[in-house]
């Protein structure tokens, strides 16, 4: 039999391995592959074994359940048409294909175990600023490595070699890029909290900063460099809430605007490489010729709206683009380079052509849905507004990244995002937790 002291016990490891795995999760997710995916099972399997032993759910505002409603819908409603299209356009001749899909419950048992343990906020500013500062040491160890054990004698140009050179972590160059960056502008949030913490603490979120922009750049990541203007913005927002918030915001403006177009013209800058590139190859895309991966890209989005205006209601499933996409390469009506992208590389784009405008509106949802508890929170004063506009963000980096990525088709991405945005959103709740002990029955 488990006495009390057992239990409580137990309670409180568990809530220990919560609040590392929160911590650990940013620092872990970009360099060590699958990572984010076995923290995300982990905390889901510990508040199951929470509900089991206690039998007894958190309580939840009514605007807590929407947001936990709206993460849920996104699952149900592609299960439905992957469902309805599998039975009706295949002649029931389907296979699961919702692995991805299936992470967004994972919000609702991670939403109620942050309740049950009071989710304490040095797991997301510490482990945000400490995960941005390592991806910008590991972006500058890696151009050295690669660089210097780069054969000579065919390296012609150092610079035209560097122009090719883009970082990548655990996964691609872009997510490395894009990820490292939201880091680093969501622990320069934070900047109150370290200096509070004590003065000296101030050095972390701003070597995130430097940091993330860094590995942003130096992952030639078109789609981080972008959100760069706007996550400033939002700081540039919230610094009114600051002493001397003119002062602080030319501070701020100054130091970004000159950090970012030092590494944006630094020689051999991949960024502006890939930036001239682009719009080389969209002007002669809109111009009706040309080839190269950005026409293929803009290529890509006209045929997946092309699907969605043929099917605006239902879509064609999750696989329906591929399957129209190869059934016009074979009659030569699209250029063959598109053939080997499974989707159109825009989230919007994806799940419009999947699931019509049921798609699009699922997955605003999950954008727009924490806003209900993050809009109020950020008009008060009190310590969880800072993480409020950390929690913006991270949204707003997400909403950005869709547009050129089909980010949640990406295991990583979607980790990241039902994990911080359910932490973010139960610290800026304002609601007092209790731990494993007082929740028990």
């Amino acid at each position: 039999m488990i006495t009390f002291s057992t239990t409580t016990m137990i309670s409180k490891y568990l809530q220990i391995i919560v609040f590392l795995s929160v911590f650990l999760l940013p620092i872990l997710c970009n360099l060590v592959e699958h990572s984010a995916s076995i923290i995300l099972v982990v905390l889901v399997l510990i508040e199951l074994y929470a509900w089991i032993t206690r039998k007894k759910i958190p309580g939840s505002t009514p605007k807590e359940k929407i947001i936990m409603w709206s993460f849920a819908l996104y699952f149900f409603v592609c299960v439905f048409f992957f469902l309805a299209n599998g039975l009706f356009r295949e002649s029931a001749s389907f296979h699961w294909d919702l692995d991805h899909e299936i992470r967004f419950l994972a919000f609702v048992p991670i939403y109620f175990l942050f309740h049950r343990t009071g989710l304490k906020p040095w797991t997301v500013w510490y482990g945000s600023a400490i995960a941005a500062i390592l991806c910008g040491f590991f972006s500058i160890n890696y151009i050295f490595s690669v660089y210097s054990s780069a054969d000579a004698s065919n390296v012609h140009n150092s610079l035209t070699f560097l122009e090719t050179l883009r970082v990548s972590g655990a996964y691609t160059s872009i997510t490395f890029g894009q990820i490292s960056l939201t880091f680093g502008f969501m622990s320069f949030a934070g900047i109150r909290y370290f200096h509070k913490t004590h003065p000296a603490l101030i050095i972390l979120p701003v070597m995130a900063l430097a940091g993330g922009i860094l590995a942003g750049f130096l992952s030639g990541t078109r789609g981080a460099i972008i959100t760069i203007p706007f996550l400033a913005l939002i700081f540039f927002i919230q610094l009114g809430s600051f002493k001397y918030p003119w002062r602080n915001r030319i501070a701020l403006v100054l130091a970004i605007t000159f950090f970012s177009s030092g590494l944006y013209l630094m020689p051999g800058s991949t960024v502006d490489q890939r930036f001239r590139t682009g719009f080389t190859q969209a002007k002669a895309f809109f111009n009706g010729e040309g080839t190269g991966p950005y026409v293929v890209r803009l290529a890509m989005w006209t045929e997946a709206w092309k699907i969605f205006k043929a099917h605006p209601v239902c879509g064609t499933g999750k696989d329906g683009y591929s399957h129209i996409i190869e059934a016009k390469i074979a009659q030569n009506e699209i250029p063959k380079t598109i053939e080997r992208f499974h989707s159109p590389h825009n989230n919007y784009l994806t799940n419009m052509a999947a699931y019509g405008i049921t798609g699009l509106l699922i997955l605003l949802a999950v954008f727009l849905s924490p806003f209900f508890i993050f809009i109020p929170a950020v008009r008060t004063s009190g310590p969880q507004k800072d993480m409020v506009y950390s929690g913006i963000m991270l949204i707003v980096s997400f909403i950005l990244f869709a547009v050129t990525e089909t980010i949640f088709y990406r295991n990583i991405y979607i980790s990241l995002y039902v994990i911080l945005v359910a932490a973010i959103l139960y610290i800026a709740s304002e609601r007092e937790s209790e731990n494993f002990n007082q929740r028990s029955t």
